[in-house]
This record gives structure tokens, C-alpha cells and sequence, in this order.
């Protein structure tokens, strides 16, 4: 498999904390300066007419949460931007099948009473 070839498609290389960096310099919050304008960022997390929980690139709801997720042989991972203001990364050495990657984060999300930054 020619990871390089994939470009934006599986193509990227980087740890949690790396797409963690990212997302939190694409967020939208005041927290961090981003590296976009608001009108880009409305733009690519808006749904699509064909896709109401899909952005560009972005799979979206009305919390408004963003995501992303993908796997190749052996790997599995997600990146979330919470509406409430919280990000995450997770990257597993396996692409199991019923491993939900998603639903365990979540649960980690929720164990912990009170998040800071």
C-alpha cells in the first residue's frame, strides 16, 4: 500500500497529539488562534445538500460536533471537535472488527467530571 500516493486520503502521518494540534488551530474557539477565517470554517462544516451529517471532510451533527475517522489494515483512528469545546485523537494498532473507537472515547469523556484546559 502506498501511503504517499493516498494524499488526503490516508495519506497522513502523525500522532494523537499532532491531529489534536490541528483541529485546535481549525476549531473555531477563541482559545487558540486559528488559521482560518470563520467563513472557512463555516464553510467546510456545514452539511452537504447530498449528506446532512457530512461535510467537507468532516462528518458533523447539530451538537454541533465534528469528526473524522479512518482506518487502513492494522490501524484505526478519530479525531473529534466537540461542540462544547473539547478535542480529542485516538489511534489503535488494530482495525478489529466491532472495535468502537468512537463509543470508547466518549465513555472517557464522560468519566472525567470536570474537563481544563
Amino acid at each position: 500500500m502506498n501511503v504517499a500516493r493516498m494524499d488526503s486520503h490516508g495519506g497522513w502521518l502523525g500522532t494523537p497529539s499532532d491531529l489534536v494540534q490541528f483541529a485546535m488551530r481549525v476549531d473555531g474557539f477563541k482559545t487558540t488562534p486559528s488559521i482560518l477565517s470563520a467563513g472557512s470554517i463555516k464553510s467546510m462544516t456545514t452539511a452537504t445538500a447530498a449528506n446532512a451529517h457530512y461535510a467537507c471532510g468532516w462528518c458533523v451533527n447539530s451538537a454541533p460536533n465534528w469528526w473524522h475517522s479512518g482506518s487502513l489494515p492494522g490501524t484505526l483512528s478519530i479525531l473529534v471537535r466537540t461542540g462544547s469545546g473539547l478535542c480529542w485523537a485516538a489511534f489503535t494498532n488494530t482495525r478489529a472488527t466491532g472495535l468502537d473507537l468512537d463509543g470508547m472515547m466518549w465513555k472517557v469523556v464522560k468519566a472525567v467530571p470536570e474537563w481544563r484546559a
